[in-house]
């Protein structure tokens, strides 16, 4: 129970960082048009 855990935990912390990196390249998409 406690690696799954520490997996979900895992799983989270890089959905997070892909959606910051997500919003960046959104970001900067925009401000370029």
């Amino acid at each position: 129970a406690k690696g799954f855990l520490k997996e979900s935990k895992h799983q989270a912390y890089s959905d997070i960082l892909e959606s910051i990196e997500e919003l960046r390249y959104y970001r900067r998409t925009v401000l370029t048009i």
